[in-house]
């Protein structure tokens, strides 16, 4: 048997191999190959079949499609795009009660390790779920994604092999983080159509392209016996354009490079697919894409942040709210998930010149405020506040009667 063996057998053979748990579950996994193979339609729905099986669902199939389809530029880029949307998001941890900032665990949460954690968070919208395990070392979290191919979520079962029978229940292991996205396979399922129709045109164009980027040559004579001479000439003249063909020899050349509208079938069809993409990822086409203006560009963007960016960024919230902080208490991290909350600040919706109209209107109506919070929002090198002298109060005096 493996290092772990806490697998589905009888209910007391469980029970004694879940004694021999082993913290880090993820080096059960067996390595196995994946399917590298032209995807196609067929797949997909195969893909899909599979992972909503109501008797065995197996996901493996559908995750091998999407990191295989997941290589379009375009489609990578849209990701990037909406997760960033949230990454780049400033955020704290403040008390509940007293909605003080706690700048200990805020600067705990500001490392490599979280923005890493939330990165792959974020990736539960696009591929359904993400299943991490949490440790400490060196007094510093740690976490570890388990392989989505391994993974049935329906069941929470991590399987040691992607069509096997072994399997480990990862809600029962201890520090495991379970991030789900309310759509049914995760929204790249619903444009895997589109990459694949891209693929296909983008392949067919290189094809046409190969066969008809040079024109095609083709040679007349009367002289049969000069034949095998035309024909090697013709093969020698390639790129240059020249030849030496007998007397008699009549040369045709066959320009088909535009034949059919190809940059209309082809590069035209590929445009399309990619703007579907864009609308279901990030709202528009215009963020991405060449040509657009900026006022509907920047529509666009406040779209993306103010509503799609707006519910990743709440997920965001209950999942490190929920559970990450109970788990960093657990492993003795200063969070107390009673007292304490993450959130992004939303303040940052508003632009700086916004900004400082309200703080510029609060003190013209005679509020005092925070001068820390003045230095760290607008960047004021404020080293005190200047004396003005009362330009009556000059040591004279008169009584006027």
């Amino acid at each position: 048997m493996g290092l772990f063996n806490f697998l589905r057998k009888s209910p007391v053979a469980a029970t004694a191999d879940k004694q021999k748990l082993v913290n880090d579950i993820v080096l059960q996994i067996a390595q196995e190959f994946q399917d590298r193979s032209r995807k196609n339609i067929t797949k997909w729905r195969d893909s899909n079949t599979a992972a909503e099986s109501p008797d065995d669902p197996r996901w493996y199939l559908l995750q091998d499609l999407i990191d295989d389809l997941i290589l379009d530029a375009h489609l990578a880029s849209v990701i990037d795009v909406r997760k960033s949307a949230t990454l780049n998001h400033r955020f704290y941890v403040r008390d509940k009660k007293t909605q003080e900032t706690l700048d200990e665990q805020t600067d705990f949460l500001n490392k490599q390790w979280f923005y890493e954690f939330l990165d792959s968070a974020l990736d539960s919208v696009f591929r359904k779920y993400t299943i991490a395990q949490f440790f400490r070392v060196n007094d510093k979290p740690i976490f570890k994604l388990i392989p989505r191919r391994n993974i049935c979520p329906q069941l929470g079962r991590m399987y040691i092999e992607v069509s096997g029978s072994a399997f480990v229940n990862y809600n029962e292991v201890p520090n495991i983080i379970e991030i789900m996205h309310t759509s049914k396979f995760g929204l790249v399922n619903d444009v895997i159509p589109n990459v694949i129709w891209k693929r296909d045109a983008l392949q067919a164009y290189a094809e046409f392209s190969e066969r008809f980027g040079k024109p095609l040559i083709t040679a007349t004579t009367n002289n049969k016996a000069e034949a095998p001479r035309i024909s090697k000439s013709l093969v020698e003249l390639g790129d240059s354009g020249t030849g030496v063909l007998p007397t008699g020899t009549t040369i045709t050349v066959h320009d088909l490079a535009n034949a059919g509208n190809p940059e209309k079938t082809y590069i035209e069809n590929a445009k399309l697919q990619d703007n579907q993409v864009s609308k279901r990822f990030v709202g528009s086409t215009t963020i991405l894409d060449e040509g657009a203006n900026r006022s509907q560009t920047q529509v666009h963007i406040e779209t993306l942040d103010d509503k799609i960016a707006q519910s990743d960024r709440r997920n965001m919230i209950f999942c490190v709210n929920d559970q990450l902080f109970p788990i960093l208490n657990s492993l003795g991290f200063p969070f107390n998930p009673d007292t304490m909350e993450f959130v992004f600040d939303e303040t940052e919706d508003l632009t700086l010149n916004q900004q400082w109209e309200i703080t510029k209107g609060a003190i013209e109506a005679g509020y005092e405020l925070d001068i820390d919070e003045l230095v760290k929002t607008f960047n004021l090198p404020i080293t005190g506040k200047k004396q003005v002298q009362n330009p009556l109060n000059t040591g004279f005096s008169a009584n006027f009667q």
